[in-house]
């Protein structure tokens, strides 16, 4: 049914046509998606339904649904109960698949057998609406109006951004559930996708290292990670790539880029026959450069390699930047774990009677609720140092 016959005029009375739950916990992902992003949504509707005895109302792609579903009730009580009565009448399954619907009332069926599967089945998407703080206030009016007493949000840092936002401005209780393969939240110690993600960074680098090997060539390859680099620690610690580049020590000189390109050439002259290369997409160059980091530094090494006199002038650098292959895939029993435990901590977190809004963190294996605007954590930057410092003892330079 679709969302423009919420406003028609009814029939007297509104018969009901089934059971709307006079309370609830909305859910929703927004931004870029993450593996375990399905786990979660099967745990955190497995705990409600089974445990805690609350409907869960899925929201399909993340605060665009909320978004759309607010501007067609827009505050009118006849299209508000057709609402209702249209999630009533399509829960699970029957919910998922009328595409006009954004708010589904999920069950054990409509979560079945999606653990292991990436991405999200309600859909993520970003918001920019979501911006305004009218929206958001028609936004909180309609979830008050829906009998919702607590809003999940799954994503990375804008997504928790806007979930920061609606528990300053309302008095829902909103969980923040970080997922974000780039492992960029500094409160936590890992995200949900991270582990798919080095895992499937690890499968990536496996598959280059053939062709390296059979033609003695160095492979560039840019992951994700924004403005962290720890992606590509984690990857390159795992798979024994032969260098990391990450944003963290500062922008590439040409200088540097030489430098690194030496280091190879040292290798090889030594006996070593190709070079994994891994760069996390946060870095910079100065000069800036607006190619992919992949391509830049192939040209530079490349350059370095073909000078006058250089005892390897036939090497060859191949760039690859791996995109979004870093975000797909069957999620790794450990995200899995993760997903569940995240959800646990955010049912507990909503049936404290004197809990209040947080984000689900894990810190030394332990899942427990932070502040909104938690500072960073000192030993996220201790850590990646010293990943940093390993890696470097490993490698055969």
């Amino acid at each position: 049914m679709s969302l423009a016959t919420l406003r028609r005029r009814p029939q007297p009375n509104f018969p009901m046509t089934a059971s709307y739950p006079d309370q609830a916990v909305a859910v929703l992902f927004s931004g870029g998606d993450a593996p375990g992003m399905n786990a979660f949504l099967r745990a955190i509707v497995r705990l409600g339904l089974n445990r805690e005895k609350i409907a869960v109302l899925g929201v399909r792609d993340g605060y665009r649904g909320l978004v759309r579903t607010a501007r067609a009730v827009n505050g009118d009580a006849e299209a508000l109960i057709r609402l209702k009565n249209t999630i009533a009448s399509h829960p699970g399954r029957a919910g998922l698949i009328n595409d006009q619907l954004d708010l589904i009332q999920m069950d054990h069926a409509s979560v079945s057998g999606i653990m292991g599967k990436g991405g999200t089945i309600l859909g993520s998407a970003r918001c920019l609406e979501f911006h305004d703080k009218e929206v958001r206030t028609k936004v909180i009016k309609l979830l008050k109006s829906l009998n919702v007493r607590a809003l999940v949000v799954v994503g990375g840092d804008g997504s928790l951004t806007g979930a920061r936002l609606l528990a300053d401005e309302s008095d829902l209780r909103i969980i923040g559930i970080p997922a974000t393969i780039d492992n960029d939240l500094q409160f936590t110690d890992m995200a949900l996708g991270v582990d798919t993600a080095v895992n499937t960074l690890v499968w990536a680098v496996d598959h280059f290292i053939d062709t390296a090997r059979s033609h003695r060539r160095v492979m560039v390859l840019e992951t994700m990670g924004r403005e962290s680099g720890d992606l590509a620690r984690m990857a390159g610690l795992a798979s024994g790539a032969e260098m990391i580049i990450t944003p963290e020590p500062g922008a590439l000189t040409n200088v540097a880029m030489e430098k690194l390109a030496a280091k190879i050439e040292g290798a090889m002259t030594r006996g070593r026959g190709h070079a994994i290369v891994l760069v996390a997409e946060g870095v910079q160059f100065d000069p800036p450069q607006k190619r992919n980091r992949a391509y830049v530094l192939m040209d530079a090494f490349q350059q370095y390699f073909q000078r006058a006199g250089a005892p390897f002038p036939d090497l060859e650098v191949r760039p690859s930047v791996l995109g979004h292959l870093q975000r797909g895939g069957h999620t790794t029993p450990q995200d899995c774990i993760l997903a569940a435990r995240f959800a646990d901590c955010a049912w507990k977190c909503i049936q404290n009677p004197d809990g209040g809004s947080g984000i689900t963190a894990l810190r030394k294996n332990v899942v427990e609720i932070v502040p909104y605007g938690e500072p960073d954590m000192p030993e996220r930057e201790v850590f990646s140092q010293e990943m940093d410092r390993l890696h470097d003892d490993l490698s055969s330079w």
